[in-house]
């Protein structure tokens, strides 16, 4: 039987991610493939074919890829693109005896406390933080470090159960809101979620993230987008503006490029997150090894005229686009922005008024009845738009926040407004 290749990639068909299929092709004339765990009530006809698999399982991929193995198909590659996929790619590609991702390089990017255990150890600079179970190693933390402090699960994202404390009494309560986020979410995401970070608060709203392409012992960082953050006490990224007016510093970039080493990505894209101190100084929060999320890769195409997933699906199939990755330069300014309701039962959504002439898309996801919550985390979302201007900014802009206020003013009529 004649032997078959494709390209397997894990996370493509979440929303906000389709361009990643056009990215595969880019990189390769293979059938790329995707996994859904019921292909057949949930088909997905952008991908040349569905594994029929929990892509978050690698038995389940395993199992899967063996059954086409029969018909003679073969991955040549397993390509995570997102947090949930980054370890069960990596297992797949191990066992087929394929060039993924390093096991250690997994544990450091999705284990946040062996994550800053690597920064301290290459010097990289990232708040100091301890990893506790239980209210009274939260509150021993707490005294160890020094309040204000953040509190986060281990091994969760999208801001999920991220919450901010300035007394120990509302540490308490941070470590009690974010145990119930994940006991909600543990099951969907099939994380562990049985540890929490209480980390030392940088105290600022000025942050950065970066995505970095790897590889043995080379990075180049692509793109820096701007990030707009939800009020305190929790950290939902409300808008992603790409230039930030700090793309090109070398400091930066150079930091960037040392925190994946540090972790050992040396493969397709990372994101990496900094937040700067009052007085500038960058501080290192976090390390995803997989392409930015919110659509940020759709900005970075739009501003920089190259589709980022190609840089990351080429990397794992062993390319060196470096030169490509240097050569894409901004020369407008995207941003994406998520509409927010104010607290309450949604009693109409008036949908259809004239835009501002910045926007090039909305997706207005909240309908009447819903209930519209404080901006805590991803799911608090009640829909997006996405901007461009034909400029880059010399400075950071309030553009994005105060147009998607503006639109969600319009859009949104509440019936009972509450507090929260």
């Amino acid at each position: 039987m004649q032997s078959k290749e494709y390209v397997l990639l894990l996370g493509a068909d979440q929303y906000l991610r389709e361009r990643a299929f056009s990215g595969a092709k880019q990189a390769t004339d293979l059938p790329v493939w995707a996994a859904t765990e019921d292909a057949v009530r949930k088909p997905n006809r952008t991908f040349d074919n569905m594994l029929a698999a929990d892509p978050k399982d690698a038995e389940s991929l395993l199992a899967a890829i063996r059954a086409h193995s029969a018909q003679g198909w073969h991955p040549r590659i397993v390509v995570p693109l997102n947090d949930w996929t980054v370890e069960s790619a990596s297992t797949v590609n191990r066992v087929l005896g394929l060039d993924g991702l390093d096991a250690t390089a997994v544990t450091n990017a999705r284990n946040k406390h062996a994550m800053k255990q690597a920064f301290h150890a290459a010097g990289i600079p990232t708040p100091r933080s301890q990893l506790v179970r239980s209210e009274q190693e939260l509150l021993d933390a707490v005294k160890a470090i020094g309040l204000p402090v953040v509190i986060k699960p281990y091994d969760f994202g999208g801001s999920g159960g991220v919450v901010l404390a300035t007394t120990r009494e509302e540490a308490v309560a941070g470590l009690a809101e974010s145990k119930a986020v994940i006991a909600k979410y543990r099951s969907a995401f099939d994380i562990r979620g049985d540890k929490y970070l209480v980390e030392r608060f940088v105290d600022s709203d000025d942050e950065v993230s970066l995505e970095v392409l790897c590889g043995r012992g080379r990075a180049h960082v692509l793109a820096v987008t701007e990030k707009y953050l939800s009020s305190r006490p929790w950290f939902a990224e409300i808008a992603h503006l790409v230039p930030s007016h700090r793309t090109e510093d070398p400091m930066l970039t150079d930091l960037a490029t040392r925190a994946c080493a540090a972790l050992g990505i040396d493969r397709g894209l990372a994101h990496v997150e900094i937040k700067f101190a009052g007085d500038g100084t960058p501080w290192v929060i976090e390390v995803a090894a997989r392409p930015g999320g919110d659509g940020i890769m759709d900005q970075v195409e739009r501003a920089c005229s190259i589709n980022p997933y190609w840089l990351h699906v080429g990397s794992y199939l062993g390319s060196d686009l470096f030169d490509v990755a240097g050569g894409a330069k901004p020369t407008k300014t995207s941003a994406i922005a998520f509409l927010k309701a104010p607290p309450g039962r949604i009693k109409d959504v008036l949908d259809g008024k004239p835009l501002p002439p910045e926007v090039r898309s909305i997706n207005i996801s909240a309908k009447p009845g819903d209930r519209s919550h404080a901006a805590k985390n991803w799911s608090t979302r009640e829909g997006l738009i996405e901007l461009e201007w034909d400029e880059l900014f010399g400075e950071k802009t309030s553009l994005p926040v105060t147009i998607a206020k503006e639109i969600s003013e319009q859009v949104f009529v509440i019936e009972d407004a509450v507090g929260e």
